[in-house]
């Protein structure tokens, strides 16, 4: 049965308030009362509310994480960033997600007002949201202190910490570009997502730098799924429409891209080359030892709660912190052997 104060003020003979002000560590309540108080707690097991405490005091000690993607082993590695400062702040977390969905996301927002929780650290939800004034107002009327991460929002101007997308697909296609490769897919997604336009246009920028035009066809557009990927990749197989490159716009689209070519024993660089954007540390336990556009997502969930905290501190100044991923190459650039001529 759920201890109540009222069991515990009944036990210690003292009234509810003097166990409240106990509780929550409040002055004027005499050493006596609070040792019998104390005395209960222990007998009785109390385990305090963190909500009813955030209710009564008007704030929580908890900060609201909200991500898109939950099963994205990118936003399991910023949550860890997250917690190491938490942790070292004598902050705790509450973790929501929202599986890209605009109308989850708004019930999140409402739960995490009902917690009274002291700030929010989220990567909101985009699709083909056009992040109008409309939304921006979404925000603005939680009256929380918000941090963003990895996604920004057109037409608002909320502190967060994002990685430079567009110079990462730069460096990833032109890499594949200065090893000889002109034929280079890059599965795109859902093109009106607001992750993919940074990205496209990086790899866009790369043809241009090279004086290559950019073929559309090399442009395959999906959802942001291994699934969709892995489909996609196994239609160029089987149609033997390959090109000589890959390059990955997201870990997802890369894993479902080398699911299909594993499974159609298809070799890397030898029959293919690819370079990814984000951490593929599966690959590495299948000897396919892969170029990638690495991003410290830990970093980025340190990041976003230092600003998290800077926020609660009462400094008011702007702060948006762009984080540029590294290049770590390790030969899945190179041209295939076996489409040389």
């Amino acid at each position: 049965m759920h201890v109540t104060i009222k069991d515990i003020a009944v036990k210690s003979g003292v009234s509810m308030a003097t166990v409240s002000r106990v509780i929550n560590k409040a002055p004027h309540v005499s050493q006596k009362a609070e040792q019998k108080v104390l005395k209960a707690i222990d007998e009785l097991n109390y385990i305090p509310s963190a909500y009813a405490r955030g209710l009564s005091r008007h704030e929580s000690d908890i900060i609201g994480i909200v991500i898109p993607e939950i099963t994205n082993p990118f936003f399991g590695e910023i949550i860890t960033g997250v917690t190491q400062i938490a942790d070292e702040k004598g902050l705790n977390i509450l973790i929501f997600n929202t599986d890209e969905d605009a109308a989850k996301e708004a019930r999140v927002f409402q739960i995490l007002q009902e917690y009274r929780v002291r700030g929010i650290i989220v990567t909101p939800v985009t699709g083909i949201n056009t992040f109008d004034k409309d939304y921006v107002r979404l925000f603005e009327k939680l009256n929380i202190p918000i941090v963003l991460m990895d996604r920004r929002i057109k037409n608002g101007r909320f502190d967060g910490v994002f990685f430079d997308d567009r110079a990462a697909l730069y460096q990833a296609t032109s890499l594949l570009l200065e090893n000889e490769h002109r034929n280079i897919t890059i599965l795109t997604g859902n093109p009106k997502h607001v992750i993919t336009q940074g990205r496209v246009q990086g790899y866009r920028d790369a043809f241009e730098a090279y004086n290559v035009p950019v073929s559309e066809k090399n442009l395959i557009q999906g959802k942001f799924t291994i699934e969709s990927a892995y489909e996609i990749t196994k239609d160029l197989i089987t149609d033997k429409k390959l090109p000589t490159a890959f390059v990955g716009i997201s870990n997802m689209l890369s894993m479902g891209c080398l699911k299909a070519l594993y499974e159609y024993h298809i070799s890397i660089p030898e029959d293919i080359s690819f370079v990814g954007y984000d951490k593929l540390e599966f690959f590495d336990l299948l000897n396919i030892n892969l170029t990638l556009v690495e991003k410290d997502a830990v970093e980025m969930g340190r990041r976003a709660a230092m600003l998290m905290i800077d926020k609660l501190s009462g400094k008011n100044t702007q702060n948006r912190v762009v984080l540029m991923p590294e290049m770590v190459i390790r030969g899945s650039e190179q041209f295939p052997a076996r489409n040389q001529v």
